[in-house]
């Protein structure tokens, strides 16, 4: 018995290439990105997201510990809290609530609380982030599968292997086991 060679299609639809290609161009973007500011230096404002789930922590023997959200970016490697830049006309809360929606699909529900403001000074940007602690909110959080790969909540003491350092600090800052840093 001979076996019959499979064929593929000379010309994929252009929704079997968005998987292929999403991740690719993504990245090229973020260099491109790190291109610009490198020549044109611009200060930014950015925010990021602590966003806690504390059901179940706290309540007698056995409790889980209280979970954060972390997201999977497709541009950059490691686990990292939702966020992104802040808007003309927005304010760093605004900012902070529209990026959690729009990246993970959840509502930020009461008011955050800052934990702190950091000078970050990477691939020629100069950006200051603002980090705020979030307990209420609502929805089930979801990645898009094109800028975010993965959203889950994670016990703040079983962080995954490859969360990247700077949101291993701001969680050792927000624990209390660390001091509050002055860059990212």
């Amino acid at each position: 018995m001979t076996a019959t060679p499979t064929s593929t299609p000379r010309n994929p639809s252009p929704t079997a290439l968005r998987p292929a290609l999403a991740s690719p161009l993504m990245r090229l973007a973020w260099h491109g990105r790190n291109v610009w500011h490198w020549m044109a230096r611009p200060l930014t404002m950015g925010v990021r997201g602590i966003i806690l789930d504390d059901s179940g922590a706290g309540e007698g023997a056995g409790d889980r510990p209280a979970s954060v959200l972390l997201i999977r970016h497709s541009y950059v490697g490691g686990w990292h809290f939702p966020g992104g830049g802040v808007g003309k006309g927005e304010s760093l809360v605004e900012a902070m609530k529209r990026e959690v929606r729009e990246e993970v699909g959840l509502t930020v529900e009461s008011g955050p609380q800052p934990l702190g403001v950091y000078a970050r000074f990477r691939h020629g940007a100069s950006d200051h982030v603002a980090v705020f602690v979030a307990r209420g909110w609502s929805g089930t959080p979801r990645a898009d599968g094109l800028e975010i790969l993965e959203a889950r909540f994670f016990p703040l003491d079983r962080l995954p292997e490859d969360t990247s350092p700077a949101t291993r600090r701001r969680i050792a800052e927000f624990l209390g086991k660390e001091p509050l840093a002055e860059r990212w």
